[in-house]
């Protein structure tokens, strides 16, 4: 039965509403037998896989598994996925045999949930995962790179993992996109040279991951003492409302260059 009240609700309350972070990892296992024992014997003490659920032992955390077999579109997907990190075309190959896949996902929205569900995939690419695409980014790594950061983490690593910052529409229109994985908003600039679009977007990314300002619309900000000025304030229609994967619950920044005096 259509409950309105109930839909009301989440539309009312839908800045409170936490986003769900979904990880793709194909694999080249035979069965889902074979998959649950690799878990076990791969992660001794730190994860178990029982039903649905991917249990990490140490925190009592879980997140939702479910498994797929073969998607012929999988090496197309990382293909494009991982143009930002150049992954190579060996490794597109790999993905490209992979006989199972398994999708892992959680409520994130803040740093330690973000953190939490990619040592989840990590355990997965430790029992035979190929590579990992983060699927609501739209981002790919090899198991080595992703491995890598999390083996020498730091809190700005999130950044990497989670968020793209050099989408544009060819129209001078660039913005980032997977910032609600961590539970900040995007950004977008317009009507500005593209790889200095990308330059800014990044170093106020990491601005609003690494020192955590009490952002309010009306604020200024610069990548350096020698930069443009731009004022921050709120994107009403952010590229990718209503996408289920993409769309920002938090909202969008929109960055413009002040005038010069």
């Amino acid at each position: 039965m259509f409950n309105i009240f109930k839909k009301k609700e989440k539309s009312v309350n839908q800045a409170e509403i936490k986003p769900k972070t979904i990880l793709c990892i194909p694999g080249n296992w035979n069965d889902r037998t074979e998959i649950v024992t690799a878990i076990a014997e791969n992660n001794m003490n730190d994860f178990i896989f029982a039903g649905m659920v991917l249990l990490n032992l140490k925190t009592n955390k879980g997140f939702e598994l479910e498994i797929y077999e073969r998607d012929d579109r999988m090496k197309d997907s990382f293909k494009f996925a991982g143009m930002v990190n150049r992954i190579p075309e060996d490794f597109l190959e790999k993905i490209d045999k992979h006989k199972f896949v398994v999708y892992l996902s959680a409520e994130t929205g803040d740093l330690k949930s973000a953190k939490e569900i990619a040592e989840a995939g990590n355990a997965i690419l430790k029992s035979g995962g190929t590579g990992i695409k983060v699927e609501t980014t739209g981002k790919a790594f090899t198991k080595e790179h992703w491995t890598e950061l999390l083996t020498d983490f730091k809190e700005s690593n999130l950044y990497q993992m989670y968020v793209l910052d050099s989408i544009s529409d060819g129209k001078g229109t660039t913005y980032t996109c997977g910032m609600h994985n961590l539970g900040l908003k995007d950004s977008i600039v317009y009507n500005e040279e593209f790889q200095e679009s990308v330059n800014l977007l990044s170093v106020f990314g990491y601005y609003q991951l690494i020192d955590k300002p009490k952002i309010q619309s009306g604020q200024t900000f610069s990548t350096d003492m020698d930069s443009p000025v731009f004022e921050i304030n709120e994107e009403r229609n952010q590229p990718n409302i209503g996408d289920e994967l993409f769309e920002n619950p938090y909202g969008m920044w929109k960055l413009e260059r002040k005038a010069s005096r």
